[in-house]
């Protein structure tokens, strides 16, 4: 107890599953089957093929609440469906965030939002089911669910009812799950969990929605141009997709253009597209890339001004709004350009050291557009002329983004055989009434993948050890362990059932100049062992 307890993954910074950046809803729905699942088994794929389904259900729900026709409706799934910063999760920085993929969660809080039933039990649900899926959703659908309350200008009694249920349950399944296991510090922030020195540079920009690469991902577009950006700003990439840039966006264009002079002909769509698609030919890429961004900051300053000002869905826009704000971090610019920076107040700096990653929260803002754009193609103009419109553009999305999703395919198609490389036979008689395998420095993380090596091998024999990915541990704790460590090893004072892996080189050679104190001492596959 807690559920999602894992003693044995960090022994000392063991806290919860749910700080290992894995899927911790589907842990618990498999763990009752661990008895007859292979022991290899992985839930990745099976998620990955779930997300993609989810959100296509709910971006057709979604849309269903605003257009009418079947077929549009479909059409417009598709490019949510593909929308690339769904598919850019499965190789985000070559290796992907697999958890992250799951951005139904966003458009089954939208759905929420638009639905004119209130219903606590709903949004209960969602967010517990976003926090043990991936805790970054929560302040994401938390902001929709608030948006929805203010709609409905909900009487007191009713506002204090919902939120003491959503909050209620959200603190039940925070405790049955581990997310309390580290403490109030993890939610109220402190350095103790986050450091002082923590950079916060993973900001979103604005370019991003017209940006067609990032590092470790390329190829989303032959005509849109790769935007600059700061380090940083890998976890803001949230390009809109060729299909919604130029030929859904250019057409938006025109009907707001022609909004009072008369219905959007056949004609106006031709001369856009044909504009668009010239210029795309025969202006340089980076001026064409600057063109279109600032078509689509007309198109979203218009309807943004005409929600406004008809008061029709206020609270989702200031709501999207100030989660894109937040995602900028505190330095907002454009590009590499930095206009800025500022001091956060305690409160949202207590905020900001839970969720560090500022860029992700963009995304509610993201689909607030996709959405915009799609709504309106479809009820603006003929329906003819709207599937025709639609349908160029999914082509257009599915040609331009091809060497992107290449590269998705081939990581997932391949079949790659990953061998641990602690083979060593050496390994299973060091190892040999041992329970526990202890690296010097703890290892969380670490570039090079040695965690991921001791990790499989301490697993496979029901072992134990300190290495491991810690999305969030005590850094204090950290400091005090390492410590200990380092005077144990220097006293000689080792536990004779755990086995140590030294990667400190000082440690190392102080440890060798007396190897008679030890069962064993030496190399084995690169890691320096040492067994009491």
């Amino acid at each position: 107890w807690p559920l999602g307890a894992n003693p044995k993954l960090g022994l000392d910074f063991a806290s919860s599953i749910v700080f290992t950046d894995s899927i911790p809803l589907a842990a618990f729905l498999f763990k009752p089957l661990n008895v007859v699942l292979p022991e290899t088994f992985q839930y990745l794929g099976a998620w990955i093929w779930l997300c993609f389904v989810l959100q296509a259900y709910f971006g057709f729900r979604l849309l269903q609440r605003r257009i009418s026709d079947r077929s549009l409706c479909a059409l417009g799934t598709v490019l949510i469906v593909l929308a690339p910063v769904v598919s850019y999760r499965l190789v985000h920085q070559g290796y992907g965030h697999i958890a992250l993929v799951s951005h139904f969660l966003i458009l089954a809080a939208l759905g929420l939002y638009f639905d004119e039933r209130d219903s606590a039990r709903n949004w209960s649900i969602l967010v517990c089911c976003a926090l043990l899926i991936q805790a970054y959703f929560v302040p994401m659908v938390v902001a929709i669910w608030i948006a929805s309350m203010v709609r409905r200008r909900l009487a007191l009694r009713d506002f204090a009812r919902q939120v003491a249920i959503v909050v209620g349950s959200l603190g039940v399944v925070a405790v049955v799950s581990g997310f309390a296991s580290l403490g109030g510090k993890l939610f109220v922030g402190d350095s103790s969990v986050t450091p002082e020195n923590f950079p916060y540079r993973f900001r979103w920009q604005p370019m991003a929605l017209i940006d067609s690469a990032t590092d470790f991902s390329t190829g989303w577009s032959h005509v849109m141009a790769n935007q600059l950006e700061l380090f940083g700003d890998v976890e803001g990439f949230t390009y809109l997709g060729s299909g919604l840039l130029l030929v859904v966006l250019p057409v938006v264009i025109v009907a707001l253009v022609r909004k009072r002079s008369g219905a959007v002909s056949m004609r106006d769509v031709v001369i856009g597209l044909g504009i668009v698609g010239a210029c795309a030919v025969a202006v340089p890429s980076k001026a064409f890339s600057t063109a279109v961004a600032v078509m689509l900051f007309v198109a979203v300053k218009t309807i943004a001004a005409q929600s406004i000002r008809e008061r029709r869905h206020r609270a989702l826009l200031i709501a999207s709004l100030l989660l894109g704000v937040y995602s900028m971090t505190m330095r907002p610019g454009i590009g590499r350009r930095t206009f800025f920076e500022y001091d956060l107040v305690p409160v949202l700096e207590q905020f900001t050291q839970t969720f560090r990653t500022h860029a992700r929260s963009s995304w509610v803002l993201y689909y607030v557009i996709v959405l915009a754009l799609i709504v309106l193609v479809s009820t603006r103009l003929p329906r003819r002329l709207a599937v025709g419109v639609l349908v160029l553009a999914v082509v257009v999305s599915v040609v331009d983004s091809n060497p992107a999703m290449s590269q998705v395919r081939h990581r997932f198609t391949s079949q790659p055989v990953w061998v641990n490389q602690l083979d060593d036979p050496l390994w299973a008689e060091v190892v040999r009434g041992r329970d526990s395998i202890i690296t010097y420095p703890p290892l969380n993380n670490d570039l090079e993948g040695r965690w991921i090596q001791i990790e499989d091998f301490v697993q496979r024999r029901g072992m134990a050890t300190n290495a491991g990915y810690f999305s969030r541990w005590s850094v204090d704790t950290y400091v005090r362990v390492n410590q200990r460590l380092h005077d144990e090893l220097r006293a000689g004072n080792l536990d004779a059932k755990s086995l140590y892996v030294i990667f400190d080189p000082d440690m190392w050679a102080f440890l060798t100049a007396d190897p008679t104190k030890f069962s064993f001492i030496g190399d084995i596959d690169g890691y320096l062992v040492v067994a009491p």
